[in-house]
C-alpha cells in the first residue's frame, strides 16, 4: 500500500460564502455519516489508474479501522504488507524485505486516505471543502477538496451505500486515481485495542523516521 507522507502546505483557497454554505451542509450530512461509524472491518481490493484511465496496479487484502487514528491495512496479494497505526505509532512492516518502517503519528501523515477516514469530522471540514454529488440516486457520494495549494493529492471521493461505506478513491497531483472497493464491511464491531499496536518479529531490520 503506498503510503503518503508529503506535508500538505500553502494558503487556505478563499471560497464564496455560498460556496462556505453548501460545503457546511454536505459536511453536515458526512457527518451523521461517519458519526455513526466508529469503527469498520473488512476486506478490500485497491486498483491504481494512470492519468489516461489505464490499470497500473491492483492489490488486495483486509483492513480494520477505529477513529479516531487508529488504523490496520493487510495487503496479501500480490505482495504481503503490513501497516498499523494506534494514533501515536504508524508501523509498516513488509515481511519479503524483512524490514519495519516506524514513524510517529503526526498532522502529516494524515494525509493516508485510510487516515483520513478515521480522523474527526471537524479536522475534515477544516482541511478540505466537502461536496455532495446531488445527481447520483444510487449512492452518496462525497468529494473532499485539500484547501491547500499544493499537496500530495487533489481529491478524495467517499461512497456510501444504505449509510454503510463501501468505497474510497483518490486522485492525486500527477491525475493517477487509486480506487478502493470495501465488501464484507461489518460496522461498529468491538474491535481489541492490540489489533492497533504492532511488535516487530525477532530479527527483522528495524528503520525509524
Amino acid at each position: 500500500m503506498t503510503i503518503f507522507t508529503r506535508i500538505l502546505t500553502g494558503l487556505l483557497l478563499l471560497v464564496s460564502v455560498a460556496a462556505n454554505a453548501a460545503d457546511d451542509q454536505a459536511a453536515q450530512q458526512l457527518r451523521k455519516l461517519l458519526d455513526a461509524m466508529n469503527s469498520l472491518q473488512g476486506d478490500f481490493v485497491q486498483t491504481t489508474y494512470d492519468k489516461t484511465g489505464v490499470e497500473q496496479e491492483s492489490s488486495s487484502g483486509s483492513f480494520m479501522l477505529m477513529r479516531p487514528g487508529k488504523f490496520y491495512w493487510k495487503t496479501l496479494d500480490p505482495m504481503p504488507q503490513l501497516l498499523v497505526s494506534n494514533n501515536k505509532t504508524i508501523w509498516l512492516y513488509d515481511p519479503d524485505l524483512e524490514t519495519v518502517n516506524i514513524r510517529e503519528f503526526t498532522e502529516d501523515l494524515r494525509e493516508t486516505p485510510a487516515l483520513l477516514l478515521s480522523a474527526d469530522i471537524e479536522q475534515l471540514r477544516k482541511n478540505f471543502s466537502i461536496a455532495k454529488d446531488a445527481k447520483d440516486t444510487s449512492a452518496e457520494k462525497y468529494t473532499l477538496t485539500p484547501k491547500v495549494t499544493e499537496g500530495m493529492f487533489q481529491q478524495l471521493v467517499l461512497v456510501f451505500k444504505a449509510g454503510q461505506l463501501t468505497e474510497f478513491a483518490i486522485q492525486d497531483s500527477l491525475g493517477q486515481l487509486t480506487r478502493c472497493q470495501l465488501s464484507n464491511v461489518q460496522r461498529n464491531k468491538p474491535l481489541p485495542e492490540e489489533n492497533f499496536f504492532f511488535v516487530p518479529p525477532e530479527g527483522v531490520e528495524i528503520l525509524h523516521d
